[in-house]
């Protein structure tokens, strides 16, 4: 049997670009935001088009600059966001950047003092320490009492042993969930020892 010199052989074309562009790399995005615009900006193959996709819809597309830099700024949807970038070169290969999500959530906490009262006095030594009481209604957010970290309970809720010094005592307790609201309440309490 004969066989004939290139049959059944597949042709390869020279010179066509088959190697897809640089993957978008996207400098830190933040995990959470309570703003509803974010910046996107990172870089890839100098001149590639580039597409940002949220919630896996085509944003924006541009084309990075000389050195391979782009910027965005899209607007986020309550909730959780899903950003992903595509750059594609001139011969349409394309790359993909890592999914980052992003949750966008502006909702105020709400910050509940239950004891003690603004105004409140105390006397004696027995009555020195006192016990802080409340609750927030995001248990994800941080809780501080003049700058000191407290422990919030899978309900929300909070008890932070206090020591009163003699006079005016100035209290104030913060809230802050990861997206950056807050909530804070300020008291007094008038301790005589």
């Amino acid at each position: 049997m004969d066989l004939v010199a290139g049959s059944g052989a597949s042709r390869v074309e020279t010179g066509k670009d088959i190697i897809p562009p640089q993957s978008p790399v996207i400098s830190a995005l933040p995990e959470a935001t309570n703003s509803s615009r974010v910046i996107v900006e990172g870089y890839t193959e100098a001149g590639a088009k580039v597409e940002l996709l949220v919630n896996d819809r085509v944003d924006k597309i541009i084309n990075a600059d000389e050195t391979g830099s782009f910027i965005f700024e899209t607007a986020l949807i309550s909730g959780q966001n899903r950003i992903l970038l595509r750059a594609k070169d001139e011969a349409e290969n394309e790359s993909n950047s890592e999914i980052y999500l992003i949750l966008f959530d502006n909702k105020p906490i709400n910050l509940i003092i239950a004891s003690p009262k603004d105004g409140s006095e105390y006397f004696g030594k027995t009555n020195q320490v006192i016990d802080i009481k409340g609750s927030i209604d995001k248990t994800n957010s941080q809780v501080l009492i003049n700058n000191s970290f407290v422990q919030v309970d899978k309900t929300g809720s909070f008890v932070h042993r206090f020591m009163l010094s003699g006079g005016e005592n100035n209290i104030t307790v913060t809230a802050t969930d990861r997206a950056g609201n807050t909530a804070e309440s300020k008291f007094r309490i008038i301790y005589t020892p």
